[in-house]
């Protein structure tokens, strides 16, 4: 009975915490035939760039999935299963990213940051030369529409970048 009672507990704690995970992720569908997404081929360290511009309200932001050889700040690539998707879809973890730019239109640059930062930001820590280091990063991913149907979706971390057109 107590081995049955600790495995329950185990399985609520699991659930749990890939339910907290799940609610403090991004993923954003891209149509590589619609969408101005840029992969690069070859040497280069970035592999994908999607940019959004607001003139409106003078800011605009850049994702990127970046691959550096021997850097602790790569962004990673994942391999979900097809239902882990379906499931992401039902909560509301999965957009596509041109409404999801829709919907940022009408924030300012610093509502723009704390969007991010409330939502979708966490800090990662790790040692360099026996030095703590610590840096921000955004649960944020790019799912392109022509994988979805996969039995195993990639998903490709990115790096936020948000900053003003002009200065004032």
């Amino acid at each position: 009975m107590k081995n049955c009672i600790s495995i329950i507990i185990f399985i609520l704690f699991v659930k749990c915490t890939f339910a907290q995970a799940v609610s403090k992720s991004l993923f954003l569908v891209v149509d590589r035939r619609i969408d101005s997404i840029i992969q690069e081929n070859g040497n280069s360290n970035v592999k994908i760039k999607y940019y959004h511009v607001n003139k409106r309200k003078n800011w605009y932001l850049s994702l990127r999935h970046t691959n550096f050889p021997k850097n602790f700040q790569n962004n990673y690539k994942y391999s979900l299963p097809k239902e882990m998707i379906t499931e992401l879809k039902r909560k509301g973890n999965l957009e596509d990213i041109q409404l999801f730019m829709a919907k940022l239109n009408d924030f300012n640059i610093k509502e723009l940051g704390q969007f991010f930062s409330k939502h979708y930001s966490y800090y990662y820590e790790y040692l360099e030369k026996n030095r703590k280091k610590t840096f921000k990063r955004y649960n944020i991913f790019i799912v392109f529409k022509a994988d979805l149907e996969k039995t195993f979706v990639p998903c490709y971390e990115m790096a936020l970048l948000k900053s003003r057109i002009e200065v004032q």
